[in-house]
């Protein structure tokens, strides 16, 4: 039996139609964004400001996040330096608005893989940067490593999205009990989790996460291994332009394949010589891969001599070297039971 109850006196749902003021809207894609970038001299990435681990402006004016990274990444392959990108921050409403009008060169900002953004508003996925959905935050002091072991439990939860529908899904088709409290704003559902009127907080991960690290004793609350649900997010550039979408695709493509070769900003100069033919092939030392689109034959190099591969952004950006200390999981490489894999570079 699933119930629900407000932390808050105030009534009403919030109501969020990101997308409908997009109906109908049709866009075009102006042909030759690598060339333009070439011209200006600079990448310019539609993010958000206000997601810490992903993409975020600090109080010096400084932007870091896996996000960030992987912008300076793109400037690198492209431009040969990681920092010739500029951020501008867009919210979710008016990300696809900005990438079809040419304001922007790629849409980050934790923007999901929908159909609906590719079939109707003329964006077009480069890939998965980062694998997250929606989490489960619970006290250590309950004793548990599963919410399986959790049912009849109270779950804080903000009112109206789609975290409260799919949380009380999930519970459901278990057949598990759960109690809904409900916040109006996120902080309600935070704030009712802090004052134990609840045994569990759910929400994004990376959010979780974040409320995690502002507790009195982060290590005190622990992210439980069950994701409600799964989202892919990544870099969205406009339809109609295949050789902006080919380097950023392949741009995310090599930061992966560096990880799984070992390539590193640590470690490049070991492998500079390498007659493994992956690496030298990876590297460019066989063929120049990319020349066709402009791209010099040390570009991969220059990617992660300057950023680092897949696995380094991460650990500093969200995982075990960050505030953050969110797991791999998903975000893990193939190989080591993650989702994250590239084709082969030749």
């Amino acid at each position: 039996m699933i119930e629900w109850k407000h932390v808050t006196s105030r009534t009403g749902a919030l109501v969020t139609a990101v997308f409908a003021a997009f109906a109908g809207f049709t866009t075009h894609a102006s042909a030759g964004v690598l060339q333009s970038v070439r011209e200006r001299g600079h990448v310019v990435c539609g993010v958000s400001d206000r997601m810490p681990g992903l993409s975020a402006a600090g109080q010096n004016g400084r932007w870091s996040g896996l996000e960030v990274e992987f912008c300076g990444a793109v400037a690198a392959a492209v431009l040969g330096e990681r920092e010739m990108v500029k951020f501008r921050p867009v919210s979710a409403s008016e990300g696809a608005r900005a990438l079809s009008q040419g304001e922007i060169d790629i849409l980050l900002g934790g923007t999901a893989w929908t159909l609906s953004r590719e079939a109707d508003l003329g964006m077009r996925s480069a890939g998965v940067l980062y694998h997250h959905g929606q989490g489960l935050l619970v006290p250590r002091s309950f004793g548990v490593s599963s919410v399986l072991e959790l049912s009849g439990a109270s779950i804080c939860v903000q009112q109206g999205t789609g975290a409260e529908i799919a949380a009380g899904s999930f519970f459901a088709s278990r057949q598990m009990r759960a109690q809904f409290v409900l916040g109006e704003k996120w902080t309600d559902a935070v704030n009712a989790y802090r004052n134990g009127s609840c045994t569990l907080l759910t929400g994004d991960v990376a959010a979780l996460a974040l409320e995690r690290n502002k507790m009195a004793v982060p290590a005190d609350h622990l992210l439980l291994p069950e994701l409600i649900t799964h989202e892919k997010s990544g870099p969205f550039v406009r339809q109609g332009d295949d050789p902006w979408l080919t380097v950023v695709q392949w741009t995310l493509l090599a930061l992966i394949e560096a990880e799984r070769l070992g390539l590193a900003t640590t470690t490049l100069a070991d492998f500079t010589n390498s007659a493994d033919p992956e690496v030298r092939q990876f590297l460019g030392r066989e063929t120049a891969l990319g020349a066709a689109l402009g791209l010099q034959p040390n570009w991969t190099e220059r990617v992660v001599g300057q950023v680092g591969n897949y696995g380094e952004i991460f650990n500093r950006t969200l995982g075990e070297g960050s505030q953050m200390k969110l797991p791999r999981g998903a975000n893990e490489l193939w190989t080591k039971g993650g989702l994250m894999a590239a084709p082969q570079f030749r």
